[in-house]
């Protein structure tokens, strides 16, 4: 008997097929961008997966946990969004973003608050990720 186990990576998008992508994405407002989790200023980067929205200005800035937002005024952003880009990681400061699909919420780089999946909307589903493929032949 041989068992094999296939890693399903760290995406946190858990069906290719449900995703509904924003076409012109948006740019990024980077003095908005002030939590240390993103990094200190000129080095910030935002990881794919954070829950942003357009400001008045329409750029796009983070959507704090304890947000009262209408729903469906949220997205996710699709890729990795770096200031500086001699990091090489991601986009330079335009992503594209995700309007709704399904997606594995302990994947995301943070934990989404109630109030913030009221933002993102009703197009948006989460279910846990499953870990690995097990096949036992």
């Amino acid at each position: 008997m041989t068992t094999q186990t296939f890693g399903l990576g760290v995406r946190f998008t858990a069906d290719e097929n449900s995703l509904e992508r924003l076409a012109l994405g948006g740019t990024v407002k980077w003095s908005a961008f002030t939590d240390a989790a993103f990094g200190t200023a000129g080095q910030r980067v935002i990881p794919a997966g954070t829950v942003v929205k357009r400001d008045v200005d329409k750029q796009l800035i983070p959507v704090p946990g304890n947000t009262s937002d209408a729903a469906g005024t949220a997205f996710l952003t699709a890729s990795d969004i770096v200031e500086n880009p001699a990091i090489k990681r991601g986009s330079d400061k335009t992503t594209g973003l995700y309007a709704g699909g399904v997606y594995y919420d302990d994947r995301l780089p943070q934990t989404l608050t109630a109030g913030q999946k009221t933002a993102l909307g009703p197009k948006f589903t989460f279910q846990k990720a499953q870990g690995a493929l097990v096949i036992t032949e």
